[in-house]
C-alpha cells in the first residue's frame, strides 16, 4: 500500500514528464506536419505543371491561329465573323451546362479569346473579346493583362508580312486566368481532403501503437509498484523485450539481494533474540544470588559465573556478527592471498588464549603459498578451526597446524593447498562428528559455549572460495583433526 501511495504521489510530481505522452504527442506533430508539408508541395507543383500546360495550349493555339490567318483575311470580314458568331451560338443553344460536350464544341472556349491586330486597329477577333485591343505591340511572349476587371493570361506572337496589310500584325491569344485557379483548387482540395482526413486516423493510429509497444513499461512499473519489504519476489513482464530485459534482469537481482539482506536480518535478530535469553537469565539469577548472599564464597562464586556468563554472551555476540559478516560477503572480488602469512597472524591473536591453557601452538609450511578470495573471510575460517582446538582440546594440549600444496588430479589444471589444524585432546564422538557443520548444532552442550555457529561458518566460507572442510576419522591416537583444502593460486 505504501509503495502504491509514493508511486502516485510521484506520477503526480509536476516536475516529472510522461515519456508516453511526449512520444505520441511529438510523432502525431511531426506526421502532421509531414502531411501538409506533402500536401503544400503537391499543391504548388499542380500548380506549376498546369501553368505549363496551359501556357503550351495557349502558346499552340496562337501558332495554329496564325497559319490560317492568310486564308482568314481572304473572306469578307462580315463572313468571317458571323462564322465564328454561329459556332457560339450553336454551343450555347446545345450546351445544358458549362461542362457539356457538343458537336460544336464546349462551353469552356467562352473563358478563351484571339486577337489579330495591327498597331491601330483590330483586323480579327473572337466573338467573346472585347473592341479594345487586349495586346501590346512591345510585348511579346507571355503575360497578364486585366480585361472587364478579370486577369487573363495572354501570349502574344508577330505574324510574318500578311496580303494588304502595310503594318506590322500580331496575333494574341488569352484565356482567364480564374479558370486556371480554379482547376488547380480543385485539385488541391481531392488531394488535401484525404491527407486531412489521415492526420486524425494517423493520430490514433500512433496513439494505439504507442499504447501497445510501451505497455511492457507499464507492465513493469505495476509490477515495481507491487513490490514491498515483505513481497520481494522476482519481477515477471507479461511481454519481455529486448530492450527491457537488462533491466528486469537487474531488477530482479537487485530484488533477489534485497530479500537476501532482509532474511538475513530477521534470521539474526531471531536467532539473538533466542540465543541470549537463556545467558541472560542465568546472569540475572547470578546476579541476584550475589545481591543476596552473605557468604563471600558464594558471593565469589557467584561473581565467577557472572564472569563466565559475560564470556558466553560476549561469543555469542561474536559469533552472530561473524554469520552476518559471512553471509553479507557473498558476492566478493577474489584478490590473491598468502596463506601461510593469514596462519600466523590468526595463531598470533589466538596465542594469548592458548599460554593462558598452557597449550603449545606450531605451524609448518612452506614459506609462500597463495590463494584466491576474501582475506578477511579466511581469518574467519582458520581462526574459528584452531579457536574451537584451544577451546575444547584441553589445557597443556598440543595444536598442530601444517600446510602442504598437492596436486589433485580430480580437479583440473589445479593444485589444492591442504591446511591441517590438528589436536591431541579428547576424540569428538561419532554422533557429533556427522552434524557438526550444522547451524545451531552445540556439539558440546556442558560447555554451553556460543550458538552452535562457528563451524558452520566455516564450512560456508570455504565452498565460496571453492574449497572445502572436513573431519578426518579419528585414528588409533586421541585428538581430531580438520582439513581445509583451498585451491592454489599458481599464478
Amino acid at each position: 500500500m505504501k509503495a502504491n501511495i509514493l508511486s502516485d504521489k510521484k506520477s503526480s510530481n509536476p516536475d516529472l514528464f510522461s515519456i508516453k505522452r511526449r512520444l505520441t504527442l511529438t510523432t502525431i506533430t511531426v506526421a502532421s506536419a509531414l502531411v501538409l508539408l506533402s500536401w503544400i508541395l503537391t499543391f504548388y507543383e499542380t500548380r506549376h505543371e498546369i501553368d505549363e500546360v496551359y501556357d503550351a495550349r495557349l502558346g499552340q493555339s496562337a501558332k495554329i491561329l496564325a497559319l490560317s490567318m492568310p486564308h482568314m483575311l481572304q473572306e469578307p470580314a462580315d463572313i468571317r465573323t458571323k462564322a465564328y458568331s454561329d459556332w457560339y451560338h450553336d454551343i450555347q443553344i446545345y450546351a445544358d451546362d458549362d461542362d457539356t460536350v457538343t458537336t460544336f464544341g464546349h462551353p469552356y472556349e467562352q473563358n478563351l479569346m484571339f486577337q489579330f491586330f495591327t498597331s491601330t486597329e483590330v483586323i480579327l477577333k473572337s466573338p467573346g473579346a472585347p473592341a479594345t485591343l487586349i495586346g501590346d505591340v512591345n510585348q511579346p511572349g507571355f503575360s497578364f493583362v486585366t480585361i472587364n476587371n478579370e486577369e487573363w493570361r495572354r501570349f502574344q506572337i508577330q505574324l510574318p508580312p500578311q496580303p494588304n496589310i502595310d503594318q506590322a500584325a500580331f496575333l494574341v491569344t488569352a484565356e482567364r486566368h480564374a479558370i486556371r485557379s480554379e482547376l488547380i483548387n480543385e485539385i488541391a482540395i481531392s488531394t488535401g481532403l484525404p491527407q486531412l482526413v489521415l492526420i486524425p486516423i494517423l493520430a490514433l493510429t500512433i496513439i494505439f501503437l504507442v499504447n501497445k509497444f510501451l505497455q511492457p513499461i507499464d507492465d513493469l512499473r505495476k509490477a515495481i509498484a507491487q513490490r514491498n519489504i515483505n513481497k520481494l519476489d522476482s519481477i515477471h513482464v507479461p511481454l519481455p523485450t529486448v530492450e527491457l530485459a537488462p533491466l528486469v534482469n537487474q531488477l530482479n537481482y537487485l530484488l533477489a539481494e534485497l530479500n537476501k539482506a532482509w532474511q538475513r536480518e530477521r534470521r539474526l535478530t531471531r536467532t539473538a533474540a533466542h540465543e541470549l535469553k537463556t545467558p541472560l537469565a542465568v546472569l540475572r539469577l547470578n546476579a541476584e544470588n550475589a545481591l543476596n548472599s552473605s557468604n563471600k564464597n558464594e558471593l565469589r562464586n557467584d561473581l565467577t559465573n557472572i564472569l563466565h556468563g559475560i564470556d558466553r554472551t560476549d561469543r555469542l555476540i561474536q559469533q552472530l556478527l561473524m554469520l552476518s559478516k559471512v553471509e553479507a560477503e557473498q558476492a566478493f572480488h577474489p584478490e590473491p592471498i598468502e596463506v601461510m602469512a593469514c596462519l600466523r597472524d590468526v595463531i598470533a591473536s589466538l596465542a594469548p588464549i592458548a599460554l593462558k591453557q598452557k597449550q603449545e601452538l606450531s605451524l609448518e609450511g612452506p614459506d609462500i603459498v597463495m590463494t584466491q578470495g576474501n582475506a578477511m573471510l579466511l581469518s574467519i575460517l582458520f581462526s574459528n578451526i584452531i579457536d574451537n582446538a584451544i577451546r575444547y582440546s584441553g589445557t597443556h594440549s598440543s595444536i598442530e597446524i601444517t600446510a602442504t600444496c598437492k596436486n589433485n588430479s580430480k580437479v583440473l589444471a589445479s593444485d589444492m593447498i591442504e591446511v591441517i589444524v590438528h589436536d591431541n585432546g579428547t576424540t569428538i564422538q561419532h554422533d557429533v562428528r556427522d552434524k557438526i557443520f550444522e547451524k545451531f548444532f552445540r556439539g558440546n552442550t556442558e560447555r554451553g559455549d556460543g550458538a552452535g555457529l562457528g563451524m558452520s561458518i566455516v564450512a560456508d566460507i570455504a565452498t565460496m572460495h571453492g574449497g572445502n572442510v572436513m573431519l578426518l576419522p579419528p585414528t588409533d591416537q586421541q585428538g581430531n583433526a580438520f582439513l581445509i583444502s583451498l585451491p592454489c593460486d599458481l599464478n
